[in-house]
């Protein structure tokens, strides 16, 4: 389940309703960050539903929280339940690469480039001090899993 929630509540799907209830429209955000589009600032407004949804439990309870989640995270919910159980790429390169013992298997971020709000990261994959492969993406956490798919790739 803590696989399914966290697929589910993340900032992409968080952000796809703020959209879809116009969200931005009620924000109170300083001169600075209107001026740089932090209204569409899609991890100001996954924390602007957060909020939304704490008021709601604080002020409805439990089973209102509840409501307006599953009305609005429905389709993310049905998605996830359906990958229960499936493994992501750092898991599959790991059970591989430890299948006849034990090796140390590292990530490291070698590269960060973009303002604050827009990050872009690299990162690589080694086993044993050898560099196995690379990947990129928007977290720290997208480009390892870009890094081990491509070395499950790699492997084949």
């Amino acid at each position: 389940m803590t696989k399914v929630r966290a697929a589910v509540v993340c900032e992409k799907s968080l952000y796809k309703i703020a959209k879809l209830h116009n969200f931005s429209d009620f924000l109170y955000l300083g001169r600075s960050e209107k001026k740089t589009g932090g209204e569409n600032r899609p991890a100001i407004l996954a924390d602007s539903v957060e909020a939304v949804i704490a008021a709601i439990y604080l002020d409805g309870g439990i089973e209102k929280a509840e409501k307006f989640i599953v009305e609005n995270l429905k389709d993310e919910i049905e998605q996830a339940t359906k990958h229960v159980g499936d493994k992501d790429y750092k898991t599959v390169l790991q059970e591989k690469l430890q299948k006849h013992g034990e090796v140390k298997i590292e990530y490291e971020i070698t590269k960060e480039e973009g303002p604050d709000h827009n990050k872009k990261f690299e990162a690589q994959v080694s086993c044993d001090g050898k560099v196995l492969a690379k990947g990129k993406g928007n977290s720290k956490k997208q480009a390892q899993m870009s890094a081990a798919q491509k070395a499950l790739e790699d492997l084949k």
